[in-house]
């Protein structure tokens, strides 16, 4: 009996020292976590302040500077705009606040849109994007727009961030009456399979520390993933190193239905 006891206080020692140590872990996680966000919170506004500064005082005297000095504004405010957003999606996820709301979707619009909204990062490094596209039953999917289209944006902005300069990102799709597949490849560095589960974790990044060579909070892809599987669906990653990353979604459709005129197109007021 006492060998017994013994035995049990052991193995809940051991317990007790493993949740220990993973929350010391997580801790430690969320700290580094949070200096990183400052980080990318606090650039990106730097920046802006003295762009739109300069934009002041060049306003009348170089239309010209003016031009190039505002686009560079905008896209500061963009990247800061989306890393907010996957902070409060984060968020969201972590309190169980997301539901689905199906609605009938363009997706291949959706796409386009998407691109066009990015087509200045594409342009930044030269990047050409290549689209293959099959539909069966028309563009129309019902699925949850937000979620869809929030995926979408982690994939499409991970690809272009980590596309080697005057590559070719390739987009595919096929939609039918109960699936979406995308898929989109990029020629990057790719990632070697001991390290491709670490990219769908939260507060993990592969780049990571003061010499990190990438922008972003690394929640992208770990949002993506959950969101998929809140659809019921899943996404997955294929790759080894040097030959980029190829991610793929897969999503199970609800019965499709007739388009109506409230349908969601995503015009330019919901892109980022």
């Amino acid at each position: 009996m006492e060998n017994k006891s013994t035995s049990n206080e052991k193995e809940l020692l051991r317990e007790v020292e493993k949740l220990s140590s993973q929350l010391i872990e997580a801790e430690s996680q969320r700290s580094h976590f949070l200096s990183h966000v400052l980080n990318e919170i606090n650039n990106p506004l730097t920046s802006i302040l003295g762009l739109t500064k300069s934009i002041m005082h060049a306003a009348y005297e170089n239309p010209e500077l003016v031009h190039k000095q505002a686009c560079l504004a905008y896209e500061e405010a963009f990247e800061l705009d989306f890393q907010m957003r996957n902070i409060f999606a984060a968020a969201k996820i972590e309190a169980g606040k997301i539901s689905v709301r199906p609605t009938a979707i363009n997706f291949n619009k959706m796409v386009d849109n998407l691109l066009a909204d990015l087509q200045f990062k594409l342009n930044r490094k030269k990047l050409v994007v290549s689209r293959i596209t099959e539909a069966h039953d028309g563009n129309f999917i019902y699925t949850d727009s937000a979620l869809i289209y929030s995926i979408l944006t982690n994939l499409v902005g991970n690809a272009i961030e980590y596309s080697y300069e005057s590559g070719t990102i390739t987009i595919e799709t096929i939609l039918s009456s109960n699936r979406l597949f995308f898929s989109i490849q990029d020629e990057g560095p790719g990632i070697s399979k001991k390290d491709q589960h670490v990219i769908f974790r939260r507060f993990k990044q592969l780049d990571s520390g003061i010499h990190k060579l990438h922008r972003g909070t690394g929640l992208g892809l770990s949002i993506a993933k959950e969101y998929a599987e809140l659809l019921q669906g899943e996404l997955k990653l294929k790759s080894s190193v040097g030959t980029g990353c190829t991610f793929i979604l897969l999503v199970p459709l609800s019965p499709q239905q007739t388009p109506s005129e409230q349908y969601v197109e995503f015009g330019e007021e919901e892109l980022f």
